[in-house]
């Protein structure tokens, strides 16, 4: 594959570095270019190692990562869905908070609601339980794509996509990522890279202290709408526990908030939320909250995060009655109905 890069001088590898040394920023374009030579498997070892923790040194600019997550776009294999208003609870990962499958439940609560979901994610990375993990104990197909997945999601009105399915060319990236073992611009790649193209979604970030950055390459891609959060206490989703610090941006506007769990939930409440639990763990806990047909701390904290993800697909939802509204899906049975549904692969 031949990717083309617009309005671009073509940079070496080694001049790149340089620039990232001297403590200079890539250009949207200059990156973009960077992570095409990388994703056709034009750099060494040694070359991609250098660079990215060289960024990771410096730190990584809003404009090296909105030109990685063109480039990983255009190497992804695309899905084409016909859907304008399909969503997005794909985050971050790597909050090393080893919390509940969050997002991942949000995902099948919006859908339940009738919002169209394209859930991105992956295996676990920094804890028991990624996405792929969760949605596979659930029993929910993770290794669709092609017409099959299509006929999926025109059938559910929700899909998963396993991100090793849709980006081939990271297999370029994936040796030295394993053996440094540290965090990477890579990290933040993934949420804006769906291969379904979604233009509305609600992406969790690993750093509050970051958020900014992150926010701005978010602001500079494509969306229509989405919301951009970490939580205070470090978790990449809105959390029981502490306020959460998130970017609410359409179009080209972003608006700094701070979102309080006080109204939502109580500290008490919060802290009887389990952790570090496996994949098959969260997954039958997640069943049985959506059978008991009564509020529990973990539907409390579900149905707030759900009402955030559907003020961020629509403004016009508001966050206090969306968060109503989901907590009565879940008490009601309606996702455990959506759940049954998504199991039936067709």
């Amino acid at each position: 594959m031949e990717i083309k890069v617009q309005n671009s001088q073509k940079i070496s590898p080694a001049i790149s570095l340089s620039k990232i040394v001297d403590g200079k920023t890539l250009s949207s374009s200059e990156s973009e270019e960077l992570f095409v030579d990388l994703f056709s498997g034009n750099l060494s070892e040694i070359e991609l190692s250098a660079l990215i923790v060289a960024m990771r040194m410096r730190g990584e600019r809003s404009e090296e990562i909105m030109g990685a997550a063109k480039s990983m776009r255009a190497f992804s294999q695309r899905l084409a869905l016909d859907n304008n208003e399909i969503f997005d609870t794909c985050g971050t990962g790597g909050d090393n908070s080893h919390s509940f499958n969050i997002s991942s439940s949000v995902a099948i609560i919006l859908a339940a609601y009738g919002i169209p979901v394209a859930k991105h994610g992956n295996r676990s990375m920094s804890s028991k339980s990624g996405s792929t993990d969760f949605y596979e104990a659930l029993g929910i197909p993770v290794n669709l794509t092609g017409q099959e997945a299509v006929a999926y999601f025109k059938n559910h009105n929700f899909l998963y996509m396993a991100a090793p399915n849709y980006h081939p060319a990271m297999k370029f990236a994936a040796p030295v990522r394993k053996k440094l073992q540290i965090r990477t611009i890579f990290n933040y790649l993934g949420p804006l890279a769906n291969p379904a193209g979604t233009r509305r979604q609600a992406i969790g970030f690993f750093s509050h202290e970051l958020l900014p950055v992150y926010a701005e390459a978010v602001r500079a891609l494509d969306f229509e709408r989405a919301i951009v959060y970490s939580s205070l206490d470090g978790m990449d989703e809105i959390s029981p526990y502490e306020p959460t610090l998130l970017y609410e941006i359409e179009g080209d506007r972003s608006e700094k908030k701070l979102f309080s769990p006080e109204k939502f939930i109580s500290k008490e409440e919060a802290l009887q939320i389990p952790k570090g639990l496996s994949a098959e763990e969260n997954a039958r806990l997640f069943e049985e909250i959506i059978s008991c047909g009564h509020e529990t701390p973990l539907a409390k904290l579900l149905a707030m995060n759900s009402a955030v993800a559907m003020f961020a697909h629509n403004p016009q939802n508001d966050i206090s009655k969306s968060f109503s509204k989901a907590l009565e899906l879940i008490i009601s049975g309606e996702v455990l109905k959506k759940l049954k549904s998504l199991r039936e692969n067709g």
